[in-house]
């Protein structure tokens, strides 16, 4: 195996290692990363970890300040408004492309999602992370389903920082439970090919968040 490709491998590797961390709320907004220290941690040179760290940087997730280090991105309460705003325009674009062309097999691919959503509520204590990830699976299969590359990127990069988001500042399992009735609103609006219906359900969603989590940031910054 030639240097260049191991060295590819293992970059890989440690950035996969360091995002789940990042998501997972192991490394909390504001902490310093120390590139020595990562290195020694994943037992490997620190030029992967310079690379793995570069692509979160791009990603938004890492943040480099001069002369004093590299930094798990603090977000701020406007950013994550505007990531919401643009997570619910692309969503609204891609109902439009496909709620005629939608197939059998996506719809039962949704209601899947769904059901494992509800086998979760019932959990106690309830799961926050595993429901988040299947929140995040169920609206990015929207956006995926209109076969847009640079659409999914771009998507991909918006829910990144919502799942941060919603971590560190989780929303109450009363106002989630709430919120869990759209998507079986919006099965259904799919699979009538409602659309009107559809685009109404969905931006209750993403307004519901975006007032929760108004509520949620004003208390942490108290």
């Amino acid at each position: 195996m030639s240097s260049e490709i191991e060295t590819s491998l293992l970059t890989n590797q440690v950035y996969k290692a360091l995002r789940g961390k990042i998501i997972d709320g192991k490394y909390k907004p504001g902490d310093k990363l120390d590139i020595y220290k990562l290195a020694d941690d994943f037992e490997v040179s620190r030029s992967p970890v310079k690379s793995a760290i570069n692509q979160l940087v791009h990603e938004g997730l890492l943040e480099i300040v001069p002369r004093k280090g590299t930094y798990v991105t603090q977000l701020q309460f406007t950013d994550f408004i505007e990531v919401l705003d643009a997570r619910l325009m692309i969503e609204m674009w891609a109902a439009q492309k496909i709620i005629h062309t939608v197939s059998d097999t996506q719809l039962e691919e949704w209601e899947n999602i769904v059901e494992e959503m509800d086998s979760l509520i019932e959990v106690n204590p309830f799961p926050f992370e595993l429901y988040v990830e299947l929140d995040v699976a169920f609206h990015k299969a929207l956006v995926e389903w209109s076969n847009n590359n640079k659409i999914k990127d771009i998507y991909s990069s918006l829910n990144t920082h919502v799942a941060l988001s919603r971590i560190v500042h989780p929303t109450s399992l009363e106002s989630t439970i709430k919120r869990h009735s759209h998507h079986h609103r919006l099965v259904e609006a799919m699979r009538e090919q409602n659309l009107p219906t559809f685009l109404g359900v969905l931006k209750l969603h993403i307004e519901s968040l975006k007032k929760e989590s108004e509520l949620c940031w004003n208390d942490f910054a108290k």
